[in-house]
This record gives structure tokens, sequence and C-alpha cells, in this order.
């Protein structure tokens, strides 16, 4: 089978590319013909295909003049993106296209075009971007939840790098593509990995049959197990507020005693150092893959997850279960279908600080219950969400979508 993958970047830069390469491996070294369609980057993975990526537009800082005039054209209907996958089209028959993320970069532009080629579509939604402009949903003790929400109410929250002016383009941009329905009338089957993202989706209108529940997977055989270690508290995410790591830090203060090492890189990687310094038992360790992040799992006591706002589903927490870590993770969103509390850790809601601390202190001290809560959590995994049974289920939906397009 070719299989056409859209992603707006063709690099590892977050949970969506992680996601979204790991498939196309998976599905080139059994035998498919993977065509990626991305915007041209500079650390972009090398492929014959990358002539026909669309140009870069940078959306992390807010500008003015040509270039906002330029990306604001984009994250609404990129016609240039659309000339451009209209000549890959042309040089390739995908029978299939699979869309990752592809807000603001590329844009829903894409699907008119896969239409006019009769190319079945399946979008995996890995993040809140079809029911929030803020592509988050915070948890309502945490922050303003933007679920559905308006212009207005969007504008005047400031979501949006903390401007008003982003924050209205934003909103202006969801609101006009909900308006349009082109997620909706496009898109053949949505793939959705937790059940509270399910239901956020139903109740922001996309219709049920076109929903499917596709929990992500790991391959467990490449993660050795290491149970019951005294080391350090982990934490590996991107380095932003909603993900919850002043909690960790206010950890460190309460408990000195205790080490934590926290991985990744992020817009609040600079505050987050200030708030921390001084503390001793906390290590930055900077963005870190491949074998040295496989140790540092291993050498945990237990991952901790303390995100504020609703994860889509929580690809990290798997790689610390695999690792036979327990998780102890926000009790908001897809983390409690994911984490089994009191089986494979504890889930706490994110702003109990007590709770926190209880949590981490028990799994210090109690090298029975560490131990116990860190082989359930590797045999969860083993059981629930390994990557070849994802991949199965995966290409099946292929071919069911494919069939009911052509049928």
């Amino acid at each position: 089978m070719t299989i056409l993958h859209l992603n707006k970047f063709y690099f590892l830069k977050g949970g969506a590319e992680r996601y979204f390469l790991e498939v196309a491996k998976w599905q080139e070294d059994h035998g498919h013909t993977v065509v990626p369609f991305a915007m041209s980057h500079p650390q972009n993975l090398p492929t014959p295909y990358a002539k026909w990526f669309p140009s870069f537009v940078q959306t992390e800082r807010v500008g003015y003049g040509w270039q906002a005039a330029r990306t604001l054209a984009r994250m609404t209907y990129g016609l240039d993106v659309q000339r451009s996958l209209s000549g890959l089209l042309q040089q390739v028959s995908p029978q299939i296209a699979h869309v990752h993320n592809i807000y603001s970069q590329l844009s829903p532009s894409v699907f008119p075009v896969l239409r006019r080629h009769r190319i079945p579509v399946v979008m995996t939604v890995e993040d809140h971007h079809l029911v929030s402009p803020s592509y988050l949903r915070w948890d309502a003790s945490c922050g303003t939840d933007l679920m559905g929400a308006g212009v207005w109410k969007a504008t005047k929250a400031r979501f949006h790098k903390g401007s008003y002016l982003a924050s209205f383009v934003q909103a202006a941009v969801f609101n006009l593509h909900r308006r349009m329905g082109l997620y909706t009338k496009f898109v053949d089957r949505f793939l959705v990995a937790s059940e509270s993202l399910h239901a956020d989706l139903v109740k922001m209108g996309i219709p049920r049959e076109k929903l499917t529940l596709l929990p992500f997977g790991i391959d467990e055989k490449k993660k050795r197990p290491v149970y019951g270690h005294r080391g350090y508290f982990l934490f590996v995410g991107r380095l932003s507020p909603e993900k919850g790591v002043e909690t960790i830090l206010k950890l460190a203060r309460l408990l000195p005693h205790r080490s934590f090492k926290i991985v990744g890189r992020g817009p609040d990687e600079a505050r987050l150092h200030r708030l921390a310094d001084g503390l001793q038992n906390v290590q930055f360790c900077g963005f870190q893959d491949g074998r040295a992040l496989e140790e540092l799992y291993q050498g945990s006591i237990a991952f901790l997850m303390p995100s504020r706002f609703h994860e889509t589903f929580g690809l990290v927490a798997l790689e610390a279960m695999a690792a036979g870590k327990p998780v102890v993770g926000s009790a908001i969103g897809s983390l409690t279908g994911l984490i089994e509390d009191r089986a494979s850790g504890f889930l706490v809601p994110p702003l109990d600080f007590t709770g926190w601390v209880e949590a981490v202190e028990r799994l210090a001290t109690d090298d029975v219950l560490r131990d116990q809560l860190g082989r359930y959590a590797r045999a969860l995994v083993e059981r629930k969400y390994r990557l070849d049974q994802h991949m199965d289920r995966l290409m099946g939906i292929y071919e069911e979508v494919a069939r009911g397009y052509w049928s």
C-alpha cells in the first residue's frame, strides 16, 4: 500500500512527530511505501519528496508586516500548499492519506486537493484544536477552558503567546474553519487515542460514526524494564505552562532529600530555571533521545506527569510504564484512563500538592509497592498498548475506510 502522511514537520519536534515517524517506519519496514508531505525545513529528514514541500512559515513568535501576512494567509487557507500537494499527487498515487498535525502551517486546504484526487482520508487527532482554539483543554482549577469558545472570549483570555492580536487571529481562524466544516466534511475517519477526547469531539459536533477509538502503542520489546530502582523522580516533556513542571519544583522545595530530573525544552524553560534557583536536588537535562533517554527512564524511581490540561493520551507515560516505572499523573482527561490508580501508579488532582507529596514519598519509601506497581505497569503495556496491536488495527482501518470510499 502507498500511504501519504501529512504533518507540518518532518523531523522529531514533538509528540505528534514522534508518533508519525514511528508509524511511518513500521509501515516501511513491513513493505509499504510511505510518502511524506510537510513544510520545508532545514531539520527535515532526507526524502526524495522534499522538492514538493511548501515553504516554511513560522508561528512561534508574534510578528507584523509581510511575514505575518504570509503566515495568516497560510493559517487560513494555504493556496501555495494546495499547489505543492497537487504537484506531488501528479507523481504518486497513494491509496490512503493519513493526516496528523496540519493546523496553521499546512491548514485544512489540503483536504479539497485530496478529494479531487479521490484519496480517502484518516486523521489522528493529536491535540484539542478541533475543540478549542488554544489546542488545549485546561483543567478548570488551573486555567481558562476555551472548548468551543467564540472569538471574543478567546481573545479576552490572551491564550496565545499572551497577545490579544495573536489570540484574536487564532480564534478567528479556528471559528472560520469550524463554520466551513472543513474537517467534518473531508475527513472520512478520525482516530482518537482516548475516551475523554472522543467525548469532547462528539460534543463539538463530529459524527460518532466518523470517530474510532485507537489508543497509541509502543514497541515494548525494545524497552528493558528495571524494577524497584532507588534513583530520582523523572519528568519528560515540553517545558510549557500546561505541563505543570512548576509542581515538580514545588515538590523539590518541600522534599529536599529527594532528587528530580527534568528532560525537555520549551518556551517556559527560562522561567522554570529561575524558579529552580538554589535547588540542589533538581537537574535540567535538556532534550534527550535514544539510548540516553532510555537510561534516564530505567534509572528513575517513578515518572511524574503533573499536567494542568487534558492530555490527548500521554505517550511518555507509556514509555515509563514499559521501563517498569509507576506513573504519578494528574487526575484529569485521558490520564484517568491510561493510569490505573494504585495499580500502575497514582492519580492526583493537579493542584493537590499534599497528594503529590504523599505519592512521591510513598513510592520513595515503600520498596514492595514500588516494585509491584512497576511490574503491573509493564504488564499493562504488554497487554493493551503494544505497537503491533496498534498497527494491525490502523492498517485494518485504512482498508475499511478505503473500501467504504470506493463502494
